[in-house]
């Protein structure tokens, strides 16, 4: 096959069917051919490659282009605090399983261990769920993106202390 395209915009002007090892001039081809502004090319294959380049007279096919991939819009506020918010519940649970264990969790709520050891995987566990909630109410009032970012967890690190019993029902009388 025979090629004959413009050098500066890559259009092709004109083709010619061929038998393989046939050679031709491109005057033969097209009359007006301009080496100046057009090129020549042919190949042995039944058809051009979409994209392709003449080298010394022969069509070499390229690899073709890569697709534009367009930026992905930036995510809406909504985006942001919904994903935020799935990320501190991640977190949060993820700190609490290194604290406490999911088999101490049903050890407490089966009554396996004392009532001091009980007590102090319940208020860890609250603690965690208000350390969440509190960062909830924060992200549902956020009015921007910023805000949204910029706040930091302040999830427990370490097991609550056992309160006694007579000092829980000093503290629900202060209530």
């Amino acid at each position: 096959m025979f090629v004959i395209r413009d050098k500066k915009s890559k259009a092709i002007l004109h083709m010619w069917q061929s038998v393989p090892g046939e050679r031709r001039k491109p005057e033969e081809l097209l009359p007006d051919f301009d080496a100046k502004t057009m090129e020549f090319g042919r190949t042995d294959a039944l058809s051009v490659p979409a994209n392709f380049d003449i080298e010394n007279g022969d069509i070499k096919p390229l690899a073709p282009p890569e697709p534009e991939v367009a930026a992905a819009p930036a995510p809406s506020l909504a985006q942001v605090k919904e994903a935020t918010l799935a990320e501190f519940s991640r977190l949060s649970f993820e700190l609490r399983k290194k604290l406490i264990p999911e088999h101490e969790l049903q050890n407490a709520a089966l009554g396996v261990y004392d009532d001091k050891r009980t007590q102090a995987i319940r208020d860890t566990v609250k603690a965690f769920r208000d350390e969440y909630k509190r960062l909830e109410a924060v992200v549902k009032k956020a009015r921007s993106i910023k805000e949204v970012q910029a706040l930091e967890p302040d999830f427990p690190t370490q097991v609550a202390a056992a309160v006694s019993s007579a000092s829980r029902k000093g503290e629900k009388e202060k209530r």
